[in-house]
């Protein structure tokens, strides 16, 4: 596995979220309460004053930063230059304490997983089906999904026909048919369920062969499930050398064929070639 992973960047704190832009730049969350910036070059550079533990992250189509801050219970988009303002706090009056992972769309929703309406840690530890996803748009948030065990990672297809949302604690993925309007139909579990003995997926993403790729932190592995619904696992580092408990995975560098990996404890980003363009998306086009 060395000689097929690479990583990029240094000084990185629970870099949990990773996003890859169209210019070769790298953009992670860290948990000091800001965001890093990392060139191609690997130079590391910190931005942002934005408080908690910011946790998922996303790009916008104009280059802001979407941070889901886990530990302030804020939904916040931070600018280039280092300013942020809140999106949202709750939705349909109910406060959403936990949000885990954004994710915008190619038509400019932003769809946010919030893992529990309790505890995190409790939640972890004793699965209850209290988590949900929020639609923000035209300045409002709104449910769309509950029910869910320790909703986490969220990704929407380029058609946005289909949204997939990992449910940690349930070790699987469940995927909703959108409508127009946004709201979502019933629910699918999609893959094998469980997905493992180990198989709690943090982090998915969509590559144009259509398979979901999947990160999994207790596991140290990363894998995808295919269209055909089996999963398919690529990586797989037990003793967390190298992915040092994996949480998320983007697609970027030339022909977003290079996919590149977030993680609750490394201080690095590590890379590895893809076989398949990973989708693109809005901050890409």
């Amino acid at each position: 596995m060395s000689d097929l992973i690479k990583t990029i960047g240094s000084g990185l704190a629970r870099p949990e979220g990773v996003m890859a832009d169209s210019g070769g730049y790298l953009v992670t969350a860290d948990a000091r309460g800001c965001c890093a910036r990392i060139a191609p070059d690997g130079k590391t550079d910190f931005y942002g004053n934005l408080g908690g533990v910011p946790n998922g992250i996303c790009l916008d189509a104009h280059g802001n930063c979407i941070v889901a801050n886990i530990g302030n219970g804020q939904v916040q988009s931070l600018a280039p230059d280092g300013t942020h303002r809140v999106l949202f706090t709750e939705a349909d009056g109910q406060p959403m304490p936990t949000p885990n992972f954004p994710f915008m769309d190619l038509q400019g929703r932003l769809w946010v997983s919030n893992s529990t309406a309790g505890d995190l840690e409790e939640a972890l530890r004793q699965p209850l089906p209290d988590g949900s996803v929020v639609l923000y748009e035209n300045n409002r948030a709104r449910i769309v999904a509950d029910g869910l065990y320790f909703a986490n990672g969220v990704a929407v297809d380029t058609n946005c026909t289909y949204l997939y949302v990992a449910e940690t604690t349930r070790r699987a993925i469940v995927r909703f048919q959108i409508s127009k309007d946004g709201s979502l139909g019933s629910r699918e579990t999609y893959g094998p369920q469980p997905l493992g003995d180990l198989g709690f997926p943090d982090g998915c993403a969509l590559d144009e062969a259509g398979n979901l790729w999947i990160t999994f932190p207790a596991w140290g592995a990363v894998g995808y499930i295919a269209p055909d619904r089996e999963l398919h696992i690529v990586l797989e580092d037990r003793r967390m050398e190298v992915l040092r408990r994996p949480t998320n995975i983007c697609f970027g560098g030339k022909d977003r064929k290079t996919a590149f990996i977030g993680s609750l404890d490394g201080q690095t980003i590590p890379y590895f070639p893809v076989a398949s363009p990973g989708q693109p998306l809005v901050h890409q086009l």
